[in-house]
């Protein structure tokens, strides 16, 4: 099997994912022989997995968008709730594989005679038919919903920004907390902030938000009042807070790497283990900062 990418080595791969980390985009791991392994909410997009050895692996919320899964064995894991979407899984023995709730689209290639609607996967595309669909924390920025059945579908904590739900169906939908943007698409009569989606955009109100482990790399939250929010473990990195009101707000462990903290309030808040490498400090300075103590 050719492969311009060198193949990593599986046990650097096990020791990484066990000391936390959980980005391998576009890794080599062809052949690799991984059955009965705990890679849960892993990252392996646009990753190298051919003819892989994952049998019996407990892959919940993996993400394997764009990955070559060609002649993978999957028998037995546990894939419920991964994303799909755009992998190709051409050859793979898909035997007692469970993937319920995982994302797919189009672009995903299954072995042949394969049903993924019988295994209750969830077809994320315009018109489809996602009715009491459970995309808790679901990634659907930029997707095109127009005109699909959401009807009872638990959305909470979904990422919605840039998606089209317009002409969707979202009775009943629990689309708390869901992240929204100005670039959301939604019908003129559906009432979002009733929803009660948080507002990813300069100004908007996020007082006591619930945002743990939130991806908000690059968002322009200048001006928002995040007083009393959580945002532990968020990426923050080289978001914009400038004048942003983070009183209270809990930042432990947050990717605050490159942000723009100018002007910010940030009484009373926690930075506890927060990466803020090359940060840019309330006072404007650009030195490496110590924000670990709450500010007086």
């Amino acid at each position: 099997m050719t492969n311009d990418k060198p193949l990593m080595d599986i046990h650097q791969l096990l020791n990484r994912y066990a000391q936390g980390e959980r980005l391998f985009s576009k890794v080599n791991l062809c052949e690799a022989h991984l059955s009965g392994s705990n890679l849960s909410r892993a990252v392996f997009r646009d990753a190298s997995l051919q003819e892989i050895n994952l049998s019996s692996a407990y892959l919940r919320r993996t993400d394997f968008r764009g990955a070559d899964l060609k002649g993978a064995d999957l028998r037995g894991a546990y894939l419920k709730g991964a994303d799909l979407r755009g992998t190709d899984l051409r050859w793979a023995d898909m035997g007692a594989t469970d993937i319920s709730n995982a994302l797919y689209n189009s672009q995903t290639q299954f072995p042949v005679g394969f049903d993924p609607n019988g295994r209750n996967a969830y077809a994320i595309a315009p018109n489809a038919d996602l009715s009491l669909a459970y995309l808790y924390k679901a990634d659907l920025r930029w997707t095109k919903l127009t005109h699909t059945n959401l009807a009872q579908a638990y959305l909470y904590r979904a990422d919605l920004r840039s998606a089209d739900l317009r002409g969707a169906n979202l009775s009943e939908a629990n689309l708390h907390s869901a992240l929204c943007n100005p670039d959301t698409g939604f019908d003129e009569e559906f009432d979002a902030n009733s929803a009660g989606v948080y507002w990813i955009c300069p100004q908007s109100s996020l007082v006591d938000a619930a945002l743990s482990g939130a991806r908000l790399s690059g968002v322009d939250l200048s001006g928002a009042n995040l007083s009393g929010a959580d945002l532990t473990r968020a990426d923050l990195s080289r978001a914009n807070l400038e004048n942003t009101n983070l009183r209270g707000a809990n930042l432990t462990g947050a990717n605050l790497l490159g942000a723009n903290l100018f002007g910010a309030k940030i009484t009373d808040a926690e930075f506890a283990e927060a990466d803020l490498q090359g940060a840019i400090a309330p006072d404007g300075s650009s030195a490496l900062i110590d924000l670990q103590k709450p500010t007086p």
